[in-house]
C-alpha cells in the first residue's frame, strides 16, 4: 500500500503563516486530512498529478482547522464521498459537512473503512485544557499494522497500545504528526522508549512533532527512521 504525503506543515514559520496540517493519500482511493491551507491542498494535488474523482473516502483526524481546511473544496457535488469523523466533533462541523450530501460516519469505536484499512475510533485528549477526539488510520500490511496518526492528542503510546490491543497484532510502522513539540526532552526519551517497548520499529515523524523530538528519534531509530516531506511516498 502507498502512502503519498501530500501536504504537510512542520515548522514554527509554517505554524505562523497558517501554512500548517498534513494530508495523507492512502492507495488512490483515500485521503486523510485536508491540510490547512486549501490552496496548497489543490495546488499540491495538481503538481502530484493525483486524481480527485477517484477519491471516495475521506477521513478527518479531528476537527482543528488545519486538518479539515481542504474538504470544502474537495467534497461539493461529491455525494459518492464518505467522511469519516469521530462523534465529539463540533456539531457545526459536522453540520457542515451534512450541508454538501456526503455520507458521514462516526467511528466511536475501531470502524472498517475498507479491505484492511481501519479507523481507530475516537480517542480522547487535550490541548491547552481544551477537548480534542481523534481517530487514526490504520493499515494490516505483511509487515504487521501501520498507524498514521494526524496529531495524536491522545498520546502517540497510548495510540499503539490501542491498536495493538483491538487488532491483536504488532505495529511495524508509526507515521504522522506525534504532538510532541512542547515536550520536554526527557519526557519525549520517555515516549520514544515507550514505542520501542511496544514494537514499533519504522518510524517516520512530521507535523506536530517538533524539530527537537524528531531529531531524538532519529538517533534512537537510526536506519528505522524514515525522512518525509511533501510528495514523499512510503510503501507499507
Amino acid at each position: 500500500m502507498k502512502i503519498e504525503i501530500v501536504a504537510t506543515g512542520s515548522s514554527r514559520w509554517e505554524r505562523f503563516i497558517r501554512r500548517w496540517g498534513v494530508s495523507f493519500l492512502i492507495g488512490e482511493d483515500m485521503l486523510f486530512d485536508t491540510f490547512g491551507d486549501p490552496g496548497v491542498l489543490l495546488n499540491n494535488v495538481r503538481k502530484f498529478n493525483i486524481d480527485t474523482a477517484k477519491i471516495k473516502h475521506i477521513v478527518l483526524s479531528h476537527d482543528d482547522w488545519d486538518h479539515i481546511g481542504g474538504l470544502w473544496y474537495l467534497i461539493p457535488n461529491r455525494q459518492d464521498i464518505m467522511v469519516y469523523i469521530c462523534p465529539g466533533f463540533k456539531q457545526e462541523i459536522k453540520d457542515r459537512i451534512a450541508s454538501f450530501g456526503v455520507k458521514i460516519i462516526e467511528a466511536g469505536k475501531m470502524t472498517p473503512i475498507k479491505n484492511d484499512i481501519y479507523s481507530t475510533g475516537e480517542l480522547y485528549g487535550q490541548s491547552k485544557g481544551r477537548k480534542i477526539y481523534e481517530q487514526s488510520v490504520v493499515i494490516k500490511t505483511s509487515d504487521g499494522l501501520a498507524v498514521i496518526c494526524g496529531c495524536a492528542h491522545s498520546g502517540v503510546a497510548n495510540i499503539v497500545r490501542h491498536v495493538k490491543e483491538s487488532l491483536h497484532g504488532d505495529v511495524y510502522s508509526l507515521i504522522g504528526g506525534f504532538h510532541l513539540k512542547d515536550n520536554t526532552d526527557e519526557a519525549n526519551l520517555n515516549v520514544i522508549k515507550d514505542l520501542q517497548r511496544l514494537g514499533v520499529r519504522r518510524i517516520a515523524p512530521m507535523h506536530c512533532t517538533g524539530k527537537l523530538a524528531t531529531n531524538l528519534i532519529k538517533r534512537a531509530y537510526g536506519d528505522y527512521f524514515m525522512q518525509i516531506k511533501q510528495g514523499s511516498v512510503i510503501e507499507v
